[in-house]
């Protein structure tokens, strides 16, 4: 099944420190809540415009990068545009900008539930990938424009994928995108 997700979609959510807001793209299962922290996954957008620390999520893993700006440092590790960072949740995190305002787009999950992993795909061409039915994957078109699974993307729209054996991306020109591949353990 494809799913598109346009970025009008995205839904407005406070930070969980109360700092800033995010864009809530998509939390599985339906209705779980990052009030409750009983949720598998949760893709999101924001904007960072101050250092500070992040909100712990005692149990989660996450997975981070910035989309916009010029990088981030994350506990002394600068990470640049599109840079993908993999940290623990439940350690304490102090985010320090390279410059001015960072857009990230990250993913917090339950480590118990999923295995999960990012890549940045940056497509001269189309593509065609041969999926695993039992894996989800997220496409967050993060430049240009894209056709996915029969959808038309724009910029800031993300795709769904469960279920399917393959996915063909067309692309006219040039087409950046997050992929995240999804596991459920066990």
């Amino acid at each position: 099944m494809f799913t598109l997700i346009p970025q009008s979609r995205y839904r407005p959510m406070p930070w969980k420190s109360g700092r800033g807001t995010t864009a809530e793209i998509l939390v599985s299962p339906g209705g779980a809540s990052l009030a409750a922290l009983d949720f598998d996954y949760r893709l999101s957008m924001a904007p960072i415009c101050e250092d500070g620390p992040f909100s712990p999520f005692p149990g989660f893993s996450r997975i981070l990068l910035p989309i916009k700006g010029a990088g981030f440092v994350l506990n002394g590790h600068p990470y640049a545009t599109y840079e993908i960072a993999h940290f623990d949740g439940s350690e304490p995190t102090h985010c320090a900008l390279l410059k001015k305002e960072v857009t990230d787009l990250g993913l917090i999950y339950d480590p118990a539930r999923i295995k999960a992993n990012a890549r940045v795909l940056n497509l001269p061409f189309s593509l065609s990938l041969t999926l695993e039915p039992v894996n989800t994957y997220l496409v967050v078109l993060l430049d240009g424009t894209l056709e996915a699974g029969g959808h038309e993307l724009q910029s800031g729209d993300t795709l769904s994928i469960s279920g399917e054996p393959a996915l063909a991306l067309t692309c006219q020109k040039r087409a950046t995108l997050a992929f995240f591949t999804l596991q459920p353990c066990g």
